[in-house]
């Protein structure tokens, strides 16, 4: 054909301009382009995949569609549904009838892509009656063009499913809501260190008991990434599944060390700091909380007065020994108090003019001038004070627990 370029130079600029994104749209849409006028006047690129038929074109109008695969040209359909070795096949002289209700006077090659992941797909390289049938060169330029075509579309849709699949796992591993409790104010906050994948190694469980009250448990799993949250998930589920059993905080850290322990185990993500707690309304006003801890960060109280008590419990780590020590403590909430639950990510975050950890400090002193504050707004400060302190940088996965017993002044 007249103007187009040297094979090398055709093929060079498919695997340039294709193997610059990993979108689907983009990628085809790029394709036919390609192909008119180097190879072809009209190019129409056509996929089935997900029950459904997609297609492009180019040369003299650029269009896509979509529509069910019964709904294509029978000549493509059966060219889609070929399974013999032989992928360009010639189009004779003919009007042919092309996806979306459009024709085309005149002959070429049609070329079944390789990209056999989940889509069976098409290349269709027309010309018009007055133009030169397609050379042995011209067929093997084809084939190795729609190569590069197949890579692309493979490519793109390697990366569709892989973003599909952390999105289906970041929602199942994200903390759920917190429930509503009577009597007890709850409020939780949550960033993952990967934000990208907004998948994080921390856990964050809350849920109410049938007898009132609620149980918490706030913990920090080793590693982080997918391979934590998937630990901290199955942490979460284990917890759930021996609530109906005890709620005693001690007892369930225990059993979960039981499932934990591995002997033989060399991943990090087999060890976790945990806190677990139940918070029960007192009458006449307050609440007791009684934590069982794990070799976690002491949990800090917020005192009506403005101080704030450190609650060192100690413990040691979970998955540690199959003989681990657990520690317990009884907090009492007067109304209006706070005890607030964190993980390491929040003191050791990093930043500030010096690149020096936020420290527990810090955080006592922020708690100090909120204290009295509904939960939701001293784990909304934390966040925030947190996340400036970072000012962008690189992150340990950050979660906090705020558990406050309401004054009788805050439903005024």
């Amino acid at each position: 054909m007249t103007g187009q370029p040297e094979p090398r130079d055709l093929l060079m600029t498919a695997y340039r301009v294709l193997g610059r994104s990993l979108n689907l749209h983009r990628n085809a849409g790029a394709a036919v382009r390609l192909a008119v006028p180097a190879l072809a006047r009209s190019a129409v690129l056509v996929l089935v995949l997900d029950q459904q038929a997609l297609w492009w074109t180019a040369g003299g109008t650029d269009r896509e569609g979509i529509a069910a695969p019964a709904g294509l040209p029978s000549w493509i359909r059966s060219r889609l549904t070929e399974t013999d070795v032989i992928r360009l096949r010639p189009v004779p002289f003919g009007r042919w009838a092309l996806p979306g209700g459009t024709e085309h006077d005149g002959h070429g090659a049609v070329v079944q892509l390789s990209c056999s992941y989940q889509c069976r797909g098409v290349l269709l390289l027309l010309r018009d009656p007055d133009q030169p049938a397609f050379t042995a060169a011209d067929q093997e330029l084809a084939a190795e063009f729609a190569a590069s075509v197949s890579r692309a579309v493979t490519a793109a849709l390697l990366y569709r499913d892989q973003v599909q699949l952390a999105e289906q796992l970041r929602v199942a591993l994200l903390p759920a809501p917190l429930p509503s409790v009577a009597g007890i104010e709850l409020a939780a906050a949550y960033r993952p260190a990967r934000e990208a994948h907004r998948i994080g190694g921390d856990i964050l469980h809350v849920e109410s008991l049938a007898d009132g009250g609620a149980l918490c448990a706030l913990g920090d799993v080793c590693g982080k990434g997918i391979e934590a949250a998937v630990a901290g998930n199955r942490l979460r589920k284990s917890l759930r599944a021996l609530q109906p059993f005890t709620s005693q905080p001690l007892d369930l850290l225990n059993l979960l060390n039981d499932e934990t322990f591995d002997p033989d185990g060399a991943d990090a993500t087999q060890f976790a700091t945990l806190l677990i707690g139940v918070v029960r309304v007192v009458p006449h006003g307050g609440a007791l909380l009684r934590l069982a801890a794990g070799g976690h960060p002491p949990p800090l109280v917020v005192r009506r007065a403005g101080t704030v008590q450190v609650q060192h419990i100690g413990g040691m780590m979970l998955g540690a020994e199959a003989s681990a020590k657990f520690a317990e403590a009884v907090i009492w909430l007067a109304p209006g108090e706070t005890c607030v639950l964190y993980t390491d990510g929040v003191v050791d975050a990093e930043g500030g003019p010096l690149g020096a950890a936020f420290g527990e400090q810090r955080l006592i002193a922020l708690l100090t001038d909120y204290a009295g504050m509904p939960a939701a707004l001293v784990a909304e400060r934390i966040e925030q004070c947190t996340s400036d302190w970072l000012n962008g940088a690189d992150h340990d996965d950050i979660a906090v627990l705020v558990v406050r017993a309401p004054h009788p002044q805050d439903a005024a």
